[in-house]
């Protein structure tokens, strides 16, 4: 090492003081100005270019001379060109193969598939600064089930010559995150995922210890199963299928409604995704025609989150009600009064009968709509038809004082369809209520009376407290 300095000090001092004396040499004075002595060329070390001039050459040994006198004659001017021209002398040792690799991650290695964590790489290198080179790390995953690895981020990290810190312990090491790896929410199977660091130069490889992580799925839940609405279903009613879905991993579940016959057939299914947890929500009108009325149906799910697939037990319904149809007809309104006041009976009717030959009992439903009370229920009854037509007929006091001088509309429903396959019947009544606001009339036979009476009891109080007095 010291021989390999002093060599190089010696080049430098030379071509060093080569500079110096070419200056010198090429100084109109003849050298006056160089920082050593140096004596003129003599006639053989010069060579001419035919009188034009020409290039000098310097001897080598002149060159020595020159060196070895400046040492001798100015020893301060030699010292500080050594200073100048020194080159701090280093070792050259053989580059080491010898890496330690480190992977971890943040939190338990038992996790779910929607656990977050952070994937970190960390590389000891026992090479100097000098001879280090370029280190191109990927991450390498063996998913369950599976038989090799694959790379995880298709862009290595770079870790370069100069990006190392001591570790205190004389130890240069780096480390490495890899966001390309955040969670498995992307694995369709569960058990152990085993992880390496992959860390090539260029020309020699090497792969970290491996990483055994055991991922886990919790499977998903159906609960609160039911049917809205429950009781009286006909088939072509808003028939709702309902069922809560818990997925403690917060996975989406895809929930299939599977409908059965009488005869346990499958009438059909329909699917649905249900992100996290929520509730899956089928009609289920599309399964059912006027043909299905008085059968009874079942159904039950089918679930599951990508992992786990699951199905329910088999549940009742709809039972759907026999069909029945109807005939309605002339909706009529007839008031207590002509005047049609607003605090006055109305009488509503409707023609109905059964176009079966059954009996049949319908609930029926009377409704009034004015701007101050929109369909405000008026009343309701269940009726028996027949083939024998009769008269639907409710006698209210359907409107209040918030009615006075509006028109009305009024509308019968009924809990099974009509000739025209409709569940109710409408009709306009565009005739005003009266507006007057006092029920009775200014001079009426009640009015009279009133007053009298509120006389006579004045009159008998006048004459309780006359007689107090006189005595």
């Amino acid at each position: 090492m010291i021989k390999a300095s002093l060599v190089a000090l010696a080049l430098a001092l030379v071509l060093a003081s080569l500079f110096s004396i070419q200056v010198a040499l090429c100084q109109p004075d003849g050298g006056q100005g160089a920082s050593l002595d140096v004596p003129p060329p003599s006639p053989s070390t010069a060579s001419s270019g035919g009188g034009g001039g020409g290039h000098r050459q310097i001897d080598l040994d002149r060159i020595l001379k020159a060196v070895q006198e400046g040492k001798q004659k100015k020893p301060d001017k030699f010292e500080e060109l050594k200073k100048l021209l020194y080159i701090e002398p280093f070792s050259t040792v053989p580059y080491s193969t010898d890496l330690h690799l480190g992977l971890g991650i943040s939190g338990n290695r038992t996790l779910n598939r929607n656990d977050k964590f952070a994937v970190t790489a960390t590389v000891v290198n026992p090479n100097p600064i000098e001879i280090r080179r370029a280190l191109y790390l990927h991450l390498e995953a063996l998913d369950p089930g599976e038989n090799s690895f694959k790379i995880v981020n298709p862009v290595a990290q770079i870790v370069q010559i100069n990006e190392y810190k001591d570790d205190g312990n004389e130890k240069n090491i780096t480390a490495r995150a890899f966001p390309d790896l955040t969670s498995f929410s992307h694995l369709k199977k569960v058990g152990p995922a085993v992880l390496r660091l992959s860390v090539s130069d260029g020309q020699y490889n090497w792969h970290s210890q491996n990483l055994t992580l055991n991922v886990t799925n919790q499977p998903p839940r159906l609960e609160n199963i039911s049917i809205m609405p429950q009781p009286n279903l006909r088939y072509n009613d808003a028939i709702l299928y309902l069922a809560n879905v818990t997925d403690p991993d917060g996975d989406s579940v895809n929930v299939t409604l599977h409908i059965k016959d009488e005869l346990d057939r499958e009438r059909g299914n329909i699917t649905q995704m249900v992100a996290g947890d929520g509730q899956a929500s089928f009609l289920g009108n599309e399964f059912f025609s006027k043909s299905d009325a008085g059968k009874n149906f079942t159904y039950y799910y089918t679930f599951g989150d990508g992992i786990v697939s699951n199905e329910t037990t088999v549940q009742d319904g709809p039972n759907l009600r026999k069909s029945i149809s109807i005939h309605v007809e002339k909706p009529w309104v007839t008031p207590e009064d002509e005047n049609q006041y607003w605090w006055q009976n109305y009488n509503f009717t409707l023609g109905m009968k059964n176009q079966g030959q059954e009996e049949a009992k319908v609930q029926v439903t009377l409704f009034t709509d004015t701007s101050a009370h929109p369909w405000r229920a008026a009343a309701s009854k269940e009726v028996t038809l027949t083939q024998e037509p009769q008269v639907v007929y409710f006698n209210v006091r359907p409107f209040d004082v918030l009615d006075a001088n509006q028109s009305f509309r009024f509308k019968f429903a009924y809990s099974e369809y009509d000739q025209h396959q409709q569940d109710y019947i409408t009709k306009d009544w565009e005739k005003a209520l009266n507006a007057k606001l006092v029920r009775y009339e200014t001079v009426s036979w009640l009015g009279i009376g009133n007053i009298l009476a509120i006389l006579l009891i004045a009159f008998l109080l006048s004459i309780l407290v006359e007689r107090g007095f006189y005595r």
